[in-house]
C-alpha cells in the first residue's frame, strides 16, 4: 500500500478557551506582583544596608577617637608628672626664697590635670558611644537577617509561580483545524485512505500544536534554549471531519478539527525554565513512601543494581549485614530497603539507607580519624535522677578549613580538638526533664512570650513558649522559644546532674561538625535538594509549617541530624550567634557558613540549641 503526500496545508486556526485565558493572565499578573514586591524588598534591603554601613563607618570613626585620645592619655600623664615635678621644685625654692614666684609652675600643673580629666571624660563617653553603636549594629543585623529572609521567600515563590504559569500555557487544551490532501493509489481502498490521512492530519496538528505552545508561552525565548529531548507532549483528546471530499483522480481533501491539550510531565516545567526540579517534585515524603511501596509490588521478584564507589581503598562494605568485600561493587538486589555500611580502619563508617526503585550508585566518603574513641560511638551520661541525657555522637579532632569565626575565610586551618555533640537538637523531652527536676521557669513564660514571623515581621506573641510554640510538636522535636539563659541553666543543671562538662559548640566547633569534612554549601552538596531538610521551600511535609521531629532526614557524614535547617542552633562565644537556618527561612539562609546575630534576650519559635560535651 502506498499513500502519496500531495499537498500539506493551509490554515491552522486556533480556538482559545476563554477561561484559560483569563487564568494564564491571572497568572502573569501573579509572577509581575511578585517581581514588583521583589524590587521593593530590594529597595528596602539596599537602603537598610546603606544605613547599617553609616553606622559602621561610625564605629570605625570613633574607634579611631577612642585610640587616638587612648594614645594621647599616656602623653598627657606624663606632661602631668613633668608639670608636678617642675610645682614641687619651685615649692623647694620658695623655702629658700619666699618672695619666689610659683604661679606659672601651679598654672601648668592645674592646665595638666585639667586636660586629663577632659581625656578621661572624653575616653569614657567614646566607650559609651561604642556601646551604643554596637548595640545598633546588633540590633540591625537581626533586622537584615529578616529582611534577607524575606527576599528570599519572595524570590522562591517567584520561581514556584513561574513554573505554575508555564504549566498552565502549556497544558492548555485547543482546537486546531487542520487542511490537507492526499493521493491515494488504486491498490488503496477508501476506508485505508480516510484512515491514513486522519492520522497525517493528527500527527501534523499535535506538531504544529506543540510548536505554537512552545511559542506563545511567556518565557518562550528561555524555553527554546532548554526544550531539546523535551518530555512536552500533546494528547489528542477527539477530532471532528468537517470536509471531505475524492476528485475524480484518487485525491482525497478534507478538513479535520482536532482538539488537544498539552502535556507537561513531572519536572519538566523545572527543566524548561532551567530551574532547580525540587520547586517540581513531590513535596510530602509520606507521598514518596505510599509511591515505593507501590512500585516494590509492581516490580516484585525484579533485581536491581547497586553500585557502590568509595573515596579509600581496602575498604569493606556491608549490605544489610552481609560483607560484599572491597568497592569497587556492584551487586543486583531486590527492590526496597537496604541498609549500607563501609568501614575502613582508621576510618569513620560511612553509614546510609536506601530504597531501591531502579538501578542506584552510592559514593561513601571515608573521613580519617584521629582520636581514641571509637569514631563515632554513641555517648549517652546518666542523669543524677537514672535517667538518660541527650544522644551524643563522639567527634574526632580535624582541622576546619573553610571559614573562621570572624565569618571570612581564613587560608590558616583551625585546629579542632576532639568533643562529643548531640546527635539532634536538644528536644522537647529533654527539656521537660530539666523543668521538671528543676521546677524552672523559661523567661518566655515568664515574660511577654515567644517571636514568630506572622505576615513576614518579627512579632512577640505572649501565648508561644517552649511548651506551645504556635505549631503541633511532640516529645520528639527540638525545643524552641528558649533564650541564652535559659539554655546556659540547663548546661548548668546537666553538667551537675551527669558531673560532665557540658557547654554550647562555639561557631567553629559548630561549623567543623555541620561541614563534616564537606566543603559544599550543605554537607551533601551546593543544591539544596528536595525534601533533604528541613527549611522553607524545601520540599518536605514540614516547610513553612513548623519543626520536624529530629531525625526525620538523613544524617551527615559524623552521624548528626538536623545541621541544615528545622532550628537555628545557638552557639558560644562573645557574640550570641545562631547558626543552620530553620524551617522558615530560605534554603539560602540555611548555608552552612551562614550566622545569626541575636540579642541575648531573643528568644523564637525557630531557634534551639545543640549541646557539646568535653572529652
Amino acid at each position: 500500500m502506498r499513500v502519496a503526500l500531495r499537498a500539506l496545508a493551509a490554515s491552522c486556526i486556533l480556538i482559545m478557551n476563554t477561561a484559560q485565558s483569563t487564568e494564564t493572565s491571572q497568572q502573569n499578573n501573579t509572577v509581575g506582583n511578585l517581581q514588583t514586591e521583589l524590587k521593593s524588598i530590594q529597595s528596602e534591603y539596599d537602603t537598610f544596608i546603606t544605613s547599617l554601613a553609616v553606622i559602621n563607618d561610625s564605629i570605625a570613626i570613633e574607634n579611631t577617637k577612642l585610640a587616638q585620645a587612648r594614645t594621647q592619655r599616656k602623653a598627657l600623664v606624663g606632661q602631668t608628672a613633668k608639670a608636678l615635678t617642675q610645682m614641687n621644685a619651685q615649692y623647694a625654692l620658695m623655702i629658700d626664697n619666699p618672695m619666689q614666684d610659683i604661679t606659672t609652675s601651679q598654672n601648668d600643673y592645674r592646665y595638666a590635670i585639667q586636660q586629663q580629666q577632659k581625656n578621661k571624660q572624653f575616653i569614657k563617653d567614646s566607650v559609651a558611644t561604642l556601646a551604643q553603636l554596637n548595640k545598633q549594629v546588633s540590633e540591625k543585623n537581626i533586622e537584615r537577617v529578616r529582611l534577607l529572609n524575606q527576599r528570599e521567600t519572595i524570590s522562591e515563590e517567584i520561581k514556584i509561580s513561574r513554573i505554575n504559569r508555564l504549566k498552565n500555557e502549556m497544558q492548555q487544551a485547543h482546537s486546531l483545524d487542520i487542511n490537507q490532501s492526499v493521493s491515494c493509489d488504486l491498490q488503496t481502498s477508501f476506508s485505508k485512505c480516510i484512515t491514513r490521512s486522519n492520522l497525517l492530519s493528527k500527527q501534523k496538528a499535535s506538531k504544529t500544536y506543540l510548536n505554537t505552545l512552545f511559542n506563545s508561552v511567556t518565557e518562550a525565548k528561555l524555553v527554546s534554549k532548554h526544550k531539546t529531548n523535551s518530555k512536552a507532549h500533546v494528547k489528542l483528546l477527539g477530532h471532528k471531519v468537517l470536509t471531505s471530499e475524492f476528485s475524480g483522480q484518487g485525491t482525497y481533501s478534507s478538513t479535520i478539527q482536532v482538539k488537544m491539550q498539552g502535556v507537561l510531565p513531572k519536572n519538566e516545567a523545572c527543566k524548561l525554565l532551567n530551574i532547580s526540579t525540587r520547586y517540581c517534585a513531590e513535596r510530602s515524603p509520606q507521598i514518596e513512601q505510599v509511591s515505593a511501596k507501590a512500585d516494590n509490588n509492581d516490580n516484585k521478584g525484579a533485581l536491581y543494581e547497586l553500585t557502590i564507589r568509595s573515596n579509600q581503598y581496602d575498604d569493606e562494605v556491608f549490605i544489610d549485614g552481609v560483607s560484599y568485600g572491597s568497592t569497587k561493587l556492584s551487586v543486583m538486589l531486590s527492590p526496597g530497603p537496604h541498609h549500607i555500611v563501609v568501614k575502613k580502619p582508621n576510618y569513620m563508617d560511612f553509614e546510609q539507607n536506601v530504597k531501591l526503585k531502579n538501578n542506584l550508585m552510592v559514593r561513601a566518603e571515608l573521613i580519617k580519624a584521629s582520636v581514641s574513641l571509637k569514631n563515632g560511638q554513641a555517648v549517652q551520661d546518666f542523669l543524677a535522677s537514672g535517667e538518660r541525657g541527650p544522644e551524643l555522637i563522639s567527634v574526632p579532632a580535624g582541622q576546619l578549613t573553610a571559614s573562621a569565626d570572624s565569618g571570612i575565610e581564613q587560608v590558616k586551618k583551625q585546629i579542632i580538638k576532639a568533643f562529643s555533640v548531640g546527635q539532634n537538637p536538644i528536644t522537647v523531652a529533654d527539656f521537660k526533664r530539666f523543668v521538671n527536676a528543676s521546677n524552672y521557669t523559661t523567661a518566655a513564660e515568664s515574660g511577654n512570650g515567644c517571636m514568630e514571623y506572622l505576615d513576614g515581621k518579627e512579632t512577640y506573641n505572649a501565648d508561644l513558649n517552649w511548651r506551645q510554640p504556635g505549631f503541633k510538636q511532640t516529645d520528639e522535636h527540638p525545643v524552641v522559644c528558649i533564650n541564652s539563659a535559659d539554655t546556659n541553666a540547663y548546661l548548668t543543671w546537666l553538667s551537675k546532674a551527669t558531673g560532665q562538662k557540658y557547654r554550647l559548640p562555639n561557631n567553629s566547633e559548630w561549623e567543623y561538625v555541620a561541614r563534616a569534612g564537606s566543603s559544599y554549601n550543605y554537607w551533601w552538596g551546593n543544591d539544596v535538594g528536595n525534601s533533604k531538610a528541613n527549611c522553607a521551600y524545601c520540599g518536605s511535609q514540614w516547610s513553612n509549617i513548623g519543626t520536624a521531629p529530629v531525625q526525620s532526614f538523613k544524617a551527615n557524614k559524623f552521624g548528626l541530624y538536623d545541621t541544615v535547617g528545622n532550628v537555628w542552633e545557638l552557639t558560644g562565644g562573645n557574640n550570641l550567634v545562631a547558626r543552620g537556618g530553620a524551617w522558615n527561612f530560605t534554603p539560602k539562609l540555611a548555608l552552612v557558613d551562614t550566622r545569626l546575630e541575636l540579642k541575648p534576650n531573643f528568644r523564637a519559635n525557630y531557634v534551639g540549641f545543640r549541646v557539646l560535651r568535653e572529652n
